[in-house]
């Protein structure tokens, strides 16, 4: 019987960076897998917001990083995405019950029986505010349909941040490059050696992920619940 893989990220970028090779390992093994963004992911780099053309920047940026998300997305193999544009970096500021009701709408609409987010101890502030709504959204109350619930690391905001010791491991061997490849579609975030976001340093964490189990390529996770 397929899982239904709900993949719950704060930027467009999370989703690859983070558990992008498992994304794609679902989709190729007929799981329906669908991603929800929460923030638009450029908004904070763009300076003071006043004014038409500061806000007309903010809008093409916008486009710009969601076009780079479905295209990443649909060399993962991943089909069902949403965007919400909560503004990046200010998460914070919402109301965490707004977060968790536009969550709530995506479990209650697509039913998944497992859900991949953000580790609670990342540095960013908006990867922190997902992980708590996503916790809250899919509490395992009567008739939830989560089963398995993970949190995924990504490279710079989960280092940097604090305690992420992971338990559970998917071999990736077979979708790594995927994951690669989709991560050359954000070519405005990858950065050059030794910098964590450098597509050398993607490769070298599933080795090390992959070195940590025995296998030679790995995506690691933190478990939040698994119900058998």
């Amino acid at each position: 019987m397929a899982e239904k893989i709900l993949c719950v990220v704060a930027h467009p970028d999370d989703e690859t960076f983070g558990p992008g090779a498992t994304l794609a390992k679902h989709a190729a093994a007929g799981d329906p897998v669908s991603v929800f963004v929460l923030a638009d992911g450029v908004g904070s780099r763009m300076g003071p917001r006043a004014g038409p053309l500061a806000l007309g920047g903010l809008s093409e940026a916008v486009k710009e990083r969601h076009g780079m998300f479905r295209r990443a997305c649909k060399i993962l193999g991943t089909e069902d995405v949403w965007l919400y544009q909560f503004t990046d970096n200010a998460m914070d500021t919402v109301p965490l019950l707004q977060v968790v009701q536009q969550v709530e709408r995506h479990v209650k609409r697509f039913e998944p029986t497992v859900v991949y987010t953000h580790w609670s101890g990342d540095l960013n502030q908006d990867h922190r505010v997902v992980h708590d709504a996503v916790n809250i959204a899919c509490r395992p109350a009567p008739g939830c349909t989560v089963r398995k619930l993970l949190y995924f690391e990504v490279p710079c905001s989960t280092a940097w941040g604090m305690n992420f010791s992971p338990n559970y491991f998917v071999n990736v061997e077979a979708t790594i490059e995927k994951k690669i490849e989709a991560c050359k579609e954000y070519a405005t975030e990858l950065r050059e050696p030794p910098h964590p976001r450098s597509l050398a340093a993607v490769v070298r964490r599933s080795e090390f992920r992959g070195a940590n189990v025995g296998i030679s390529c790995a995506e690691a996770f933190s478990i939040g619940r698994i119900i058998e």
